[in-house]
């Protein structure tokens, strides 16, 4: 277990470094580093399956532990996250460049107002899967719980900083960074109980709907 466990620690620790290093030390727009992100994902958990053979892609997306009642619990999830989303914009709000944001997105990430509404629905349900399927079912699954109750929501919440942190100041950064972390709890602790991706995969899903949304006055 400690070989397994200090494998998966270096090998997304590793694979978190080069990609902030591609968020920044390279030029390349939003659609290429896409591909590298998950062509890293992926042969993080495929190296893991050579070496350890004890990890099964569709077992973490099985639908057979999901009943009508999780389900039920899933959507209200997912509502009540959308609706913290849009709370802690409006707070906020004051205290974000809308500008500095767009900027960025046009400028280094070639984002404009017509590639947008394909990227947000690529960050919504794509993005959404690729961050669960590796932070959740990937790391925290496999880990000792204990472990992954530590490591994986602190390894997601510095995974997004490079990608938000010419978008806003030190503080925001840290709530944003503190937000994160809370947040990869929270995910854990709906996905324990069935040993899926799915609680958190839906809640993700909706909280990226309200962002997407929220990010269109950026360009319309």
């Amino acid at each position: 277990m400690r070989k397994k466990s200090t494998f998966i620690i270096l090998s997304s620790l590793i694979t978190c470094g080069l990609l902030a290093f591609i968020e920044h030390g390279i030029e390349i727009n939003y659609l290429i580093k896409t591909g590298l992100k998950i062509l890293l994902f992926f042969l993080t958990v495929w190296f893991y399956i050579r070496v350890y053979k004890d990890f099964r892609f569709k077992d973490v997306i099985s639908l057979e532990k999901i009943t009508v009642k999780e389900w039920k619990r899933i959507v209200i999830l997912g509502l009540s996250s959308a609706a913290i989303v849009l709370i802690a914009y409006l707070l906020f709000l004051p205290l974000i460049n809308l500008d500095a944001i767009k900027n960025d997105l046009t400028d280094r990430l070639g984002i404009n107002a017509t590639t947008y509404i394909l990227v947000g629905l690529y960050i919504t349900f794509g993005n959404s899967f690729l961050e669960e399927y590796f932070f959740r079912g990937f790391i925290f699954f496999n880990l000792p719980k204990r472990v992954g109750y530590i490591y994986s929501p602190l390894l997601f919440a510095t995974y997004h900083i490079p990608m938000i942190m010419l978008w806003f100041s030190p503080f925001i950064i840290l709530l944003c960074f503190i937000g994160l972390w809370v947040i990869g709890l929270v995910f854990h602790k709906v996905n324990e109980k069935n040993q899926t991706i799915w609680a958190s995969w839906m809640i993700h899903i909706c909280a990226d709907i309200m962002i997407i949304l929220i990010g269109l006055s950026l360009f319309y």
